[in-house]
Parts: structure tokens; C-alpha cells; sequence
């Protein structure tokens, strides 16, 4: 049996879907590249006095860019505009640390547009594979669900907060990965 799960995860390691353990220069490029983001996000209000909006796909371990998050993002994107087409000053792509990441300048109350955000990140069927957060023009932090009166986000995998089974680290990388291809799959038989 030992043996078996041995060569199991060669395999995996092999096929590149075991998680690389993030190493201290990837954990510092995140703290730097969250520096830029903030800074670029106190650019974007400056320059157009209105919220700003990202979106990324919210996707387990270290290797952030790559198809399905790409996918994910075109697909919930094309939501986010449809909704917000109107309201739209500015839209930029830009492959951060983070993964693909799309930065959006939005007229409006930022509350409205954070339960909005809310509304695609629920019921759109990629939506739970997205964070959309929403940087109000007079608040260092972005505007949050349960500032908002909602349920923080559930795992993909159980009923727990994701936020614990992602500090706990609950479930494997593998098993998360595994269990969005399997979603993402779906959904694109059905379009």
C-alpha cells in the first residue's frame, strides 16, 4: 500500500499537479506585487475618482497563470461587463503573482457594486472560482461581504469557510485543482 501511494504521488509530481511548495522569493514577490496593486489601485482613483474593481481566479497554489485561470476570467468577465457595461471607465489585463488579473475603473456607490460583484460571484456558474473585490475611492481596504451583511465564502470542497480551510490547509492542492476541472468541464458542455 505504501508503496503504491509513493509511486502515486510520483506521478503527480511527474504530471506537474503536485503543489510546489512556495519558496521565500515567491512569497516576497506576492508582498511586493501587493504593494504595486495597492499603489497602482490609489493611481487608478486619483486619476478617475471612482471605484476600483479586480477580478482573479481564485485558483489553489503557487502557479497562478495558466489556462483554466485564464478561462475562468474570460468567462466571468464577460458577466462583469454585460452588468457593468455603462458604468465601465477603464479595463486592463495584467498577469500578476496572484494570477491573471483584470482592474476595472466603475462608476457608482462602491457598496452597490460590491453586492452586484456579489450577485455574479453567486450565480454565475464559475463565480465561486472568482474573487471580485471592490476599492472603495475613500477606504485603504476593499469593500467586504460581511460588511455587507453576507455569509463569507464557503469551501468548494466542504461547508466550512474557505478562509479556514485555506489557513488549515484542509485540502489538498491536488484535490481542489481536480475538483475545479471537473466544474469547469461541465460548464463548458453546457455552452
Amino acid at each position: 500500500m505504501e508503496n503504491q501511494k509513493t509511486n502515486e504521488k510520483k506521478e503527480l509530481r511527474e504530471s506537474g499537479m503536485v503543489e510546489k511548495k512556495i519558496t521565500s522569493e515567491h512569497f516576497e514577490e506576492l508582498l511586493k506585487y501587493r504593494q504595486r496593486k495597492c499603489e497602482k489601485i490609489e493611481k487608478l482613483h486619483y486619476d478617475f475618482d471612482a471605484p476600483v474593481i479586480t477580478i482573479r481566479a481564485n485558483y489553489p497554489g503557487s502557479e497562478k497563470i495558466n489556462d483554466t485561470t485564464s478561462l475562468i476570467l474570460s468567462e466571468v468577465s464577460k458577466q462583469f461587463e454585460e452588468s457593468f457595461k455603462k458604468k465601465i471607465l477603464l479595463s486592463k489585463l495584467c498577469n500578476t503573482p496572484e494570477g491573471p488579473t483584470l482592474f476595472y475603473v466603475v462608476k457608482g456607490d462602491s457598496r452597490t457594486l460590491k453586492e452586484n460583484s456579489i450577485f455574479i460571484e453567486m450565480n454565475h456558474e464559475l463565480g465561486r472560482f472568482v474573487d471580485i473585490d471592490v476599492y472603495d475611492k475613500e477606504e485603504d481596504y476593499a469593500v467586504t461581504r460581511i460588511e455587507l451583511s453576507h455569509e463569507p465564502r464557503k469551501c468548494f470542497l466542504c461547508d466550512e469557510h474557505a478562509s479556514t480551510c485555506s489557513q488549515l490547509k484542509t485540502h489538498s492542492t491536488e484535490d481542489l485543482i481536480t475538483f475545479m476541472e471537473k466544474q469547469i468541464g461541465e460548464y463548458l458542455k453546457k455552452k
